[in-house]
């Protein structure tokens, strides 16, 4: 019954094609280390950190954790029995439709089964673990923006100063139209502190569920897009080297899986790949669960740099 009480917010008409600073470039249009892509679209120049540029993060996430007194290692990989102690996380969600008229206008129902998958998924009801987060919708904003509609990468410093809600444990999802092979972007937590109001998650909306894009439309883009919001890595962070994703009980994994594979295991380490994580690039109908391992990071991660 709350949630049918929330506020839904409209946002006004803006200019349809704003110019100056706010605008990115083509190089910043490809830089989402945080995305998820397509079958068939990855590549690792576009899609994660490098090995240095993550073990940087980790280093500073530790020295952050350790100056709380919480005691991880520098090299300790998350796993579930820190779960199991952790509080519950709450989500607040404002989630902002950017549409075209009809384009991309979906419903205020649609919106809620969006936020319900992700509650399903985060809570372990489709397999896996119960990660001990969950989201409450809050708000919905609409912009008719034929403009941030057709290029949400171009016009992402324009859109996002405007319709930004919230803290830095405040959810910012944005559904628009996305083109070529890129289904989502996110931002990482260590990111907020620096650009607050550039924090959140952007999904194209026709990979909500029920939506227009084969394979991919069962509303596990946000799932995976809000885990890098919450510090997850994709399952395949390092390749078989280096320290993969940072969680103790997820496989190593040489390249994002495509389709849904079977018997796939790509690196000598134990274990299978990971294939069924919401964190690698399966189809949505392969994807079933987050590890306990990858709960307890989201936790540590919270403490640092959300709560």
């Amino acid at each position: 019954m709350k949630l049918l009480a929330a506020t839904v917010l409209i946002a006004a008409l803006v200019p349809a094609a704003p110019s100056g600073p706010a605008l990115r470039g083509p190089s910043d249009a490809c830089a989402h280390p945080e995305a998820r892509l397509r079958t068939g679209g990855h590549g690792q120049e576009r899609n994660d950190l490098t090995p240095a540029q993550a073990a940087t993060v980790e280093q500073r996430l530790n020295q952050i954790l350790d100056g709380l007194g919480l005691g991880f290692g520098a090299d300790e990989q998350s796993d579930g029995a820190d779960l199991r102690t952790a509080a519950q996380i709450t989500v607040p969600v404002y989630f902002h439709v950017i549409h075209d008229g009809a384009k991309g206008n979906v419903s205020t129902a649609e919106v809620k089964r969006q936020i319900s998958t992700m509650n399903a998924s985060y809570g372990g009801r489709n397999g896996g673990a119960n990660t001990g987060v969950s989201f409450k919708l809050r708000g919905i904003t609409r912009s008719d923006n034929a403009a941030w509609f057709q290029d949400p990468e171009r016009y992402e410093g324009t859109y996002k100063p405007q319709l930004h809600e919230g803290g830095k444990g405040t959810l910012n999802l944005y559904s628009t139209y996305i083109g070529g092979d890129l289904l989502g972007w996110s931002t990482f937590p260590w990111k907020y502190k620096a650009d607050p109001k550039m924090d959140g998650v952007t999904i194209h909306y026709g990979s909500m569920p029920g939506g227009e894009i084969e394979h991919f439309n069962k509303g596990f883009s946000a799932t995976h897009e809000v885990g890098h919001w919450l510090g997850l890595y994709h399952t395949f962070q390092d390749g078989c080297g280096g320290k993969g994703d940072r969680v103790a009980d997820t496989p190593a994994e040489r390249d994002p899986s495509n389709g849904c594979p079977t018997d796939k295991d790509t690196c000598p380490s134990r274990g299978a790949d990971p294939v069924h994580n919401y964190m690698d690039y399966s189809y949505d109908t392969c994807m079933t669960s987050f590890t306990a391992g990858q709960g307890a990071r989201m936790h540590k991660v919270w403490t640092a740099y959300r709560a």
